[in-house]
């Protein structure tokens, strides 16, 4: 069999990618990412606004998107956002969960019940139910895939005050290690990308106080937080062919953080 070229190894063109929470920051850098591949992206987010820009700013370049509303959280929008996959670009090949968040930094002894089951909602039914909604669609097509939950270093190295987070990320990356064995039989392959500390659209006003750039540069042994650019690179290799025969694997992008 002819070995691929390093090119062809990266080339999506022709697959259809759902990215989750697309719409701005980590999400919206790895939609951009998987478009500059030859990706057909699915842009789905929780705001229409904000997610028909980035599809038209993905059209603008030349690549395939449509915008999608989902808030993860709602099975009825998740069904939604598979049939649109399906009726736009006929398949899904890649599934990308970005949809997630942290709860505001809150004492253990004060997390309130409500508090609790929106950030569990958030970052793993989300994860958990689309994976599933997908996967069926793939398995019914008769289809491979690739899925890449993104996780969290609070899933290793835990922050303080957000319990709650780092519990839920940490299941993130449980799922993914189940994920791995009952899929493999339908050749749909799950991998996690664990980011450490990130500058976005929505993180800039916290890097930028110098309290918090002081403990960057204690904390990361790269001085500096990524970037969306270092996730979405990782999250390009999970879904091309050159991770034909990863699952179940864990790829940390965090600037050395988790082990200063």
């Amino acid at each position: 069999m002819k070995r691929p070229t390093v090119a062809e190894l990266f080339d999506l063109s022709g697959k259809t990618a759902i990215v989750t929470a697309s719409g701005q920051g980590l999400g919206q850098g790895i939609a951009f990412r998987l478009a500059d591949a030859g990706a057909n992206i699915v842009v789905s987010h929780k705001h229409m606004d904000t997610a028909e820009k980035t599809a038209a700013e993905i059209r603008a370049q030349g690549g395939k998107a449509i915008p999608v509303l989902t808030d993860v959280t709602n099975l009825d929008q998740q069904d939604d956002t598979v049939r649109v996959a399906l009726q736009e670009f006929g398949g899904i090949d890649i599934l990308v969960n970005v949809a997630g968040g942290m709860h505001p930094f809150t004492p253990f002894l004060e997390v309130t019940p409500e508090t609790w089951i929106a950030t569990v909602e958030r970052n793993l039914k989300g994860t958990y139910f689309l994976t599933q909604k997908v996967a069926k669609a793939m398995i019914a097509a008769k289809k491979p895939g690739k899925v890449v939950n993104i996780a969290s270093t609070a899933a290793f190295k835990p922050d303080f005050q957000l319990a709650a987070y780092n519990m839920a990320k940490a299941g993130v990356v449980s799922l993914t290690h189940s994920l791995c064995t009952e899929l493999a039989p339908y050749r749909i392959l799950v991998n996690t990308v664990v980011p450490g500390p990130v500058r976005t659209t929505n993180t800039e006003a916290i890097y930028a106080d110098p309290e918090v750039q002081k403990q960057i540069e204690l904390r990361v042994a790269l001085k500096a937080p990524g970037v969306p650019d270092d996730i979405a690179n990782a999250v390009l290799f999970c879904a091309s062919r050159a991770t034909n025969h990863m699952t179940g694997s864990m790829i940390v992008i965090d600037g050395g953080f988790m082990w200063t």
